[in-house]
């Protein structure tokens, strides 16, 4: 049994409106040990109706005195979800240089400077295309940034493609993409998110696909968090059984948990 899931959301978070007090309650009764609150940040994010900023000071005031109630069997991580574009490296170092987190997660919700939930960025795209912008500015995100320990939901985009065919890809459809992401990742130490928020959107998969986890395990890749992305109590945890199960047929011994920014392995049963 998984017992971290470390990407979730609360009702700090601009686009979740569940109290922390209830996904941590959730968390509890689903028997994690480590549970991980990783509010949006996003700084110049596109206008789109929802406010992404996060009010540091005040996710802090109400976190840090849920922290002082952990338990050796339960333990609330303080994190946050932060919106990687390279023009703001620099405000990134700042933040987990002068910041107390137990895990930073470094997101790309953008591809070319628009989010793929916006209907105009598939406009006048094959999916293929717009797939590979979205791969082309995570692999600069990495490349070009520093300062956060995780990669999350490495594939984001393909939630929301809305034309004919499959969401689905092929690792081998952008091997040099992949290869270069996945070899970044693993040369800075930062580690990638298996992301099960890909099951509750109908996807069949996690972020990013099976076959891109096994070319990363390939390739050497240790450094692997289990995450629900939950935006609702009843989605945290979500498919952990199943990708743990994936992940051991993969080869993976364990996965990582994070606790003042250092890494943690925990083995599978």
């Amino acid at each position: 049994m998984i017992i971290a899931d470390m990407h979730t959301h609360s009702h700090l978070s601009g686009d979740c409106l569940v109290p922390i007090e209830d996904m941590i309650k959730a968390a509890q009764l689903k028997g994690l040990k480590y549970y991980a609150v990783t509010d949006h940040h996003d700084i110049d994010f596109p206008e789109c109706g929802i406010d992404f900023f996060l009010n540091l000071e005040a996710a802090n005031a109400t976190i840090q005195p849920l922290k002082e109630l952990n338990t050796p069997s339960f333990q609330l991580l303080q994190g946050i979800e932060y919106g990687l574009q390279p023009y703001l490296k620099d405000d990134l170092k700042q933040l987990s240089r002068t910041s107390d987190y137990d895990l930073i997660i470094g997101s790309c919700h953008l591809g070319d400077g628009v989010d793929p939930y916006d209907k105009a960025y598939f406009q006048n795209r094959t999916k293929e295309e717009g797939y590979r912008i979205y791969f082309e500015s995570t692999l600069r995100c990495v490349e070009e940034m520093d300062g956060f320990d995780v990669l999350g939901h490495m594939d984001y985009a393909i939630r929301y493609w809305r034309g004919e065919g499959p969401r689905q890809y092929k690792y081998s459809d952008y091997e040099q993409l992949f290869d270069a992401i996945l070899q970044t990742l693993i040369r800075k130490d930062i580690a990638l998110e298996v992301n099960t928020a890909g099951y509750p959107y109908k996807l069949n998969q996690p972020h990013p696909a099976y076959d891109v986890l096994s070319r990363y395990h390939q390739l050497g890749g240790q450094l692997l968090t289990i995450a629900s992305d939950a935006h609702l109590a009843a989605n945290i945890a979500s498919h952990f059984d199943l990708v743990e199960e994936k992940l051991k047929s993969i080869g993976f011994k364990s996965y990582t948990t994070y606790i003042k920014r250092q890494p943690l392995q925990i083995g599978f049963d």
